[in-house]
């Protein structure tokens, strides 16, 4: 079996991912924080932040956004949250089934997977459509890495769908509990899965991904295969992939029917109308994710920082607000190299800062708004309540606290 990396392994892959990036032409630390720069209090971080992972199930790990200092989140430090233990995946034994409504049932081993001819790496952010500003989590269920796999598109083109093809579920080598169907004393095991609809399975973007910042996947993270919808939200990016199954109707598993849903309202001729529907693609979204400051030319500069991000749409702008003032630019990072690799921008975040001088003692505030290339603005929290009814999938405008001594 797969054995996790020992601390120096760790410390060698992450060595060695920084490396790869910087071949990509992403700098190793586009955010990094300069001599002279100090942190300044963010007063909404409490002792309730969870960033190291839970012994308990699901299992969660949250990334402390205020110490980023890159494009790509580090693998050891990418965020993890799980509904189930991590199996252990022996990767010279390992096999991917595609079965169901298929012509040909295929298996492929992981090197087969790997030596296909539509392997690329793409830049993809991830968010658990849970992630939330409570203390628990302060949007930490949040990360931007370099994925490397293989189009799903040509698997299955490669299989034969056959005309009764509906949905494309994915199944983990993990098992989880059936709540719904226990009789007496028996409990009931299924792989934890997820389907996609059969088109949104046969874009050309979907991926079967096995490496991540150039190095393995890690376990946590879903090793040795995970799939990836670029653009959706984390629970749709099933790890441990172990079959794909093509079905002639609908999967209700207890995540897919029963979990990450959300009423939307639609519009009708006679106002709106609540409709239940299960939850799929990002929400534009930015965050301030920390406030540093630094001397420049007498003056004491105060920097605020964080990530935009969209999912199917790229960033055009973000703008600041600092103590409810008027909006203002802000400067979007990275380089020119990342946001080419990253679809042009489309699929991962990008890093944006607002500089403002000398800012007086005590208690301030400020709120980031993200403006998608369609004109879409990230709304606050008034507006998402207006459009949409849940605990996941937050994506309202977040102002942060801040004390100034």
């Amino acid at each position: 079996m797969s054995q996790p990396p020992t601390r120096r392994e760790m410390i060698a892959q992450s060595a060695a991912g920084v490396a790869w990036l910087a071949a990509l032409g992403i700098p190793e630390s586009v955010w990094a924080m300069q001599a002279g720069e100090e942190l300044v209090t963010l007063t909404d971080y409490t002792d309730a932040f969870q960033i190291e992972a839970s012994a308990t199930t699901p299992r969660v790990r949250c990334v402390d956004l205020r110490q980023l200092t890159s494009w790509a989140t580090p693998n050891d430090q990418h965020y993890a949250f799980s509904q189930t233990r991590a199996p252990e995946v022996d990767a010279a034994t390992y096999k991917l089934r595609v079965s169901g409504f298929v012509k040909t049932p295929l298996e492929f081993t992981l090197d087969q997977l790997k030596a296909r001819a539509d392997r690329r790496d793409e830049g993809v952010t991830l968010e658990c459509s849970g992630n939330s500003t409570r203390p628990q989590r302060m949007s930490g269920l949040l990360s931007n890495g370099v994925w490397t796999g293989v189009g799903l598109k040509s698997i299955l083109e490669e299989a034969g769908i056959t005309p009764e093809a509906r949905e494309v579920l994915f199944l983990g080598l993990d098992l989880e509990k059936e709540k719904k169907f226990q009789a007496g004393n028996r409990e009931y095991q299924a792989p934890h899965g997820r389907a996609i609809h059969l088109l949104d399975a046969l874009h050309p973007d979907t991926m079967l991904a096995f490496a991540l910042n150039g190095q393995p996947i890690p376990r946590e993270q879903g090793f040795p295969v995970r799939l990836l919808v670029p653009g959706w939200y984390g629970m749709t990016q099933v790890k441990w992939l172990g079959r794909i199954e093509v079905l002639d109707r609908r999967y209700e598993g207890q995540h897919q029917v029963r979990n990450y849903l959300s009423l939307r309202s639609v519009a009708t001729p006679d106002g709106p109308m609540w409709l239940d529907t299960s939850i799929s693609k990002n929400r534009l979204k930015s965050i301030v994710a920390r406030v540093t400051r630094h001397k420049r030319d007498g003056d004491l500069v105060y920097k605020f920082s964080g990530p935009a991000w969209g999912g199917q749409v790229p960033i055009k702008a973000v703008e600041v607000s600092v103590d409810g003032g008027p909006w203002q630019p802000a400067t979007i990072e990275p380089s020119e190299q990342a946001r080419r690799l990253a679809s042009k921008g489309k699929y991962s975040w990008v890093l944006w800062s607002y500089s403002v001088p000398n800012l007086a003692t005590g208690t301030r505030t400020v709120v980031s708004r993200a403006i998608d290339a369609a004109g879409k603005v990230q709304p606050t929290d008034e507006e998402r309540r207006a459009e949409i009814a849940s605990g996941r999938e937050d994506n309202s405008q977040w102002t942060r606290e801040l004390r100034i001594d």
